[in-house]
């Protein structure tokens, strides 16, 4: 099943399976570089391709994967909730005129089913999108950081995870979900006074104190939201909240608040805490100005030298300079 992001054409992977490879995991497309399945979401009409070779024009990147993947025949139904595109659902089988009116009678039910369950899956995460979207208003009343270092940290957060994802075998949802979750990594500092959390120059240690607490008490907002939500029992909220809680630690152990160490610190909190940091680097703060991309790239492999930063996360993102740079450019700070 793919989707469209919230707010772009962007049609990402959510959820895919597959007996035997290729799997369409950690994939992106425009939807508008796809004729056909642009078509598909404007009249909301399903879709059956007898034979991919011969039916579908090889103009797209998009159309050139599929036939590269050996696919030939399938079955598309476009979802919809709340009278918007939810996204799109594909059988695909590597048999052509696999999908006759018989086989698609016999699918019928396991497509109902199927889309029941994804549109509850996507409820649950739209109301924990818009308790977010309140959490991040609440602490950007009073942060100096703005809405735009949010989004880059969350953007720079998916890309390793989409990254890493076919290398780790992580599940395909992985990488949506870490972006949403990245979003509320220093939520905790709604309840940091004012004078520390505005204050314009370095904090003295007694004042730093008061700002790591931000991760504690970001961890005991998070539980509460998840328990108003009546969340507990989603695993996805493990992931969650193992970004607000470990997005400070470092792999030697000398991070905060808990000291963990290694492989003690969860996947998403360390692919946040390189995301966090290299956003830092890069932009001006009132108590320090922008470093250079050469020199930020320099602190960050010094880091992975140090054993803070996972090398695996942090050769990730330098690894997608063009996509970074574009995130840079697309949410600059007022």
């Amino acid at each position: 099943m793919n989707q469209p992001w919230p707010g772009n054409d962007l049609l990402s992977t959510y959820i895919s399976h597959n007996s035997h490879p290729p799997n369409l995991t950690f994939y992106d497309h425009r939807l508008a570089s796809i004729p056909s399945l642009k078509h598909l979401a404007a009249t909301r009409q399903c879709r059956v391709i007898h034979d991919m070779a011969l039916e579908l024009p090889r103009i797209s990147a998009h159309t050139r994967w599929l036939l590269e993947q050996r696919w030939r025949s399938s079955y598309t139904v476009p979802l919809y909730w709340g009278g918007e595109l939810l996204g799109f659902l594909f059988f695909n089988a590597f048999e052509p005129g696999v999908f006759t009116p018989e086989h698609l009678e016999q699918l019928a039910p396991s497509v109902e089913l199927i889309g029941a369950l994804l549109i509850h899956e996507v409820a649950v995460m739209n109301s924990l999108r818009v308790a977010v979207k309140l959490a991040l208003r609440m602490t950007g009343l009073r942060d100096p950081e703005t809405g735009a270092h949010v989004e880059r940290v969350s953007l720079y957060s998916r890309l390793i995870a989409m990254a890493l994802g076919p290398k780790l075998g992580l599940r395909t949802d992985f990488a949506e979900d870490l972006y949403l979750f990245a979003a509320l990594h220093d939520v905790g500092k709604v309840a940091i006074p004012d004078a520390v959390l505005r204050k314009p120059g370095p904090l003295d240690p007694p004042e730093r104190r008061v700002m790591d607490n931000h991760v504690v008490r970001g961890v005991e907002l998070v539980d509460q939201m998840i328990a108003g939500l009546h969340l507990v029992a989603d695993p996805k909220m493990e992931q969650l909240r193992n970004v607000v809680a470990g997005h400070h630690e470092k792999l030697d152990g000398s991070g905060y608040p808990f000291g963990l160490q290694g492989e003690q610190i969860s996947l998403e909190a360390r692919i946040v805490a390189v995301a966090d940091i290299y956003d830092a680097l890069t932009q001006a703060r009132v108590y320090k100005p922008a470093l250079s991309e050469e020199e930020s790239l320099r602190i960050l492999n010094d880091m992975v030298q140090a054993h803070h930063l996972d090398p695996l996360c942090v050769a990730a993102l330098l690894e997608a300079s063009e996509q970074r740079q574009a995130i840079a450019a697309a949410y600059r700070d007022p």
